[in-house]
């Protein structure tokens, strides 16, 4: 039956697509390794421990572009957002953002921030909604005391076939300043490259931000949150460190998956670089789950590998500034590059469960659990469980369409009013 049009007819009554009930027996948990692609995989585990190990692995990212567009030669934060890719200069660079064409490897435009300084720009994350830059390398000795990250709303950038050149208001851009609860106050310069409290790698993420430090004196990650994302001074708050025996120079995240990359590389030798694939991990604490550890190139192959970002679930480009080094009589030269990554092969599927726990519209954050709404396409086995607050409906107030091997769950007793249309495929 054509369900779409069935729902049509009864837009204005709630309704019940199908209830799932509690299992009438509780089965025992068993912890261990939940991942396939592990050494160490128990089928028998249904609680993830963290326990994963795996082979070691080399991976070659293509090279995409080469070299990438000069107005970007020190490009360090990369970030997909309207389906264009977006980066910036560091502090070589202006308050200047620039959306890429990858395949004509042009500058479509040039977004300057009015009243932003460039200090010493990182990283960039997109929420769905704003655009956050991370103003906050320290660079050298771990003193400095004016981190910060702009925000603004991405629907602020006009089109770039009639705007080449634009400018963000100074009134639409916010602040959130920020300093590391755990560093010792008042702040206390190191010898360069010593600190544990440089940092050059963000994401956004169910409402908060994710800093991961880029740690010179113990070679490892640590993360630490700001629990808010409106403007405002805040204390990074450390939650967890990783090993990784790298230096993190960038993140993020999967849309609409818990899987997090980060990238890196070793300060020694060849400068080796690498990529932590993290998943299957809980409540927020990143380093709880999986941690696969692939080893990527070296910097004549790589660069200094600062940019990354995803264009969907498994694919995605890193990016380095230009590379110019002499060592006794030769002098190396490695390009500002693009290059592209697919993760098949090396990530478990990640289904995910998104719970509607509010009252009111479906497409209003606030009303799902962990300010997470749906993404449009769902990773097959992924379930949306619809459990208003006792007297409150939820209003698919938007057209959805419920992926092939996914599932909706209206919770018994509670109600999915449809206002807009809802496409179930089989």
């Amino acid at each position: 039956m054509n369900f779409q049009k069935r729902l049509s007819t009864y837009l204005v009554f709630p309704i019940v697509i199908f209830a799932s009930y509690l299992p009438s027996s509780v089965f025992a948990q068993v912890t261990g390794c939940t991942d396939p692609l592990s050494n160490n995989y128990n089928p028998a585990a249904t609680v993830n421990d963290g326990s994963c190990t795996y082979n070691a692995t080399s991976y070659t990212p293509p090279v995409k572009v080469n070299p990438l567009n000069d107005a970007v030669v020190e490009t360090s934060g990369l970030q997909m957002m309207g389906n264009y890719l977006w980066t910036f200069n560091d502090s070589q660079g202006g308050a200047t953002l620039y959306r890429i064409d990858t395949i004509t490897n042009t500058i479509l435009q040039q977004i300057t921030l009015a009243g932003a300084t460039n200090i010493d720009w990182e990283d960039i994350a997109f929420d769905g909604r704003n655009v956050y830059i991370g103003d906050f390398g320290n660079n050298a000795n771990g003193a400095r005391a004016d981190l910060k990250i702009y925000k603004f709303p991405f629907n602020a950038i006009p089109d770039f076939i009639n705007n080449y050149n634009a400018t963000i208001s100074a009134q639409l851009i916010e602040r959130i300043n920020f300093s590391y609860s755990d560093q010792p106050m008042p702040l206390v310069a190191t010898a360069a490259n010593t600190t544990k409290y440089d940092c050059e790698a963000m994401l956004v993420d169910a409402g908060k931000i994710h800093l991961f430090t880029k740690n010179w004196a113990n070679n490892n990650t640590t993360h630490y949150v700001i629990a808010d994302t409106t403007a405002g001074t805040y204390s990074a708050t450390p939650l967890e460190t990783l090993a990784t025996n790298y230096l993190v120079t960038a993140a993020d995240k999967i849309p609409g998956q818990d899987v997090i990359a980060l990238l890196g590389y070793q300060n020694a030798g060849t400068a080796n670089h690498f990529m932590h694939l993290l998943s299957g991990y809980t409540a927020g604490n990143f380093f709880n789950g999986n941690k696969r550890k692939i080893d990527l190139p070296d910097v004549l192959y790589m660069g200094q590998s600062e940019g990354l970002t995803f264009r969907n679930g498994l694919y995605g480009y890193i990016s380095n500034e230009k590379f110019v080094r002499t060592i006794f009589t030769t002098t190396i030269t490695v390009n500002q590059q693009l290059h592209s990554f697919a993760l098949t092969g090396l990530l478990q599927t990640v289904a995910k469960i998104y719970q509607f726990t509010g009252n009111g519209n479906w497409d209003v954050a606030a009303n799902w659990s962990g300010n997470i709404v749906p993404p449009a396409s769902l990773i097959g086995g992924s379930e949306i469980i619809i459990d208003p607050i006792a007297g409150g409906n939820c209003v698919l107030n938007i057209s959805y369409t419920l992926s092939k091997g996914s599932q909706l769950t209206v919770r018994p007793g509670k109600n999915l009013i449809v206002s807009g249309s809802l496409d179930i495929q089989q």
